[in-house]
């Protein structure tokens, strides 16, 4: 038990080491591009993903736990919907994107992997009942659970992107290899090489919080 505590409690502060490293990046790059007395952020190649062509609106869902990406995709899903029933607006003329970062990290790989490791993410995620049963068969948010079942694939169709915290993924690749003997890089490449379909790997989920609304993305923190 204290293991697994102090397990979920490095994923998490993976976080907060990102953020006041983005924070003094910020800071610093604030000085390096004031012109005219407005501070404007610099495009990176790496993040050229984020620039969606013909999209007329962009929203990113933030989550961290199995509860809140549960209800992201479910959010997501709403957003798709409304703005086709209030605005005539198909989904390629949306741009959504849900950040999988911290505890939620594990919901990026693919069935493979949860059925392999699903017990270990089980721990971490704090689940119990039926849905640690459910989450040792394979990733609980690609389970098709009825007719009217939201899904990662359910929004995949429809265009959405999903990113994946690379410094969590790190670190519970470290987590899962303490445990089954396995070399963290072991892991951690089984990891990368089963994402589901849509999904990118990010340096830090914080990352892609910050430079999602850099592109004109509005945010949506799930709670």
């Amino acid at each position: 038990m204290e293991r697994s505590k102090a397990d979920r409690r490095g994923v998490l502060a993976a976080g907060t080491v990102i953020a006041a490293a983005t924070g003094l990046a910020s800071a610093a790059g604030a000085q390096a591009n004031v012109t005219g007395g407005s501070w404007q952020p610099t495009a990176e190649p790496a993040d050229a993903w984020l620039d969606k062509p013909g999209t007329r609106h962009r929203i990113v869902f933030d989550t961290t736990s199995m509860d809140t990406a549960g209800k992201g995709i479910h959010f997501a899903n709403n957003f798709y919907a409304a703005n086709e029933s209030g605005y005539g607006l198909k989904s390629e003329a949306l741009g959504v994107v849900v950040i999988l970062r911290a505890e939620a990290t594990p919901l990026g790989f693919g069935d493979s992997i949860w059925a392999s490791y699903g017990g270990h993410f089980v721990k971490l995620m704090s689940l119990a009942g039926d849905k640690a049963a459910r989450a040792r068969k394979g990733n609980p948010l690609l389970m098709d659970e009825g007719e009217d079942a939201i899904t990662l694939s359910t929004l995949r169709q429809k265009g959405a992107t999903f990113t994946v915290c690379g410094m969590a993924t790190h670190g519970i690749a470290g987590m899962v290899a303490r445990a089954t003997g396995k070399s963290p890089e072991a892991v951690e490449a089984e990891f990368k090489a089963s994402l589901v379909p849509g999904a990118l790997l990010v340096p830090a989920g914080i990352v892609a919080v910050n430079r999602a609304q850099e592109h004109g993305y509005a945010l949506a923190y799930v709670s």
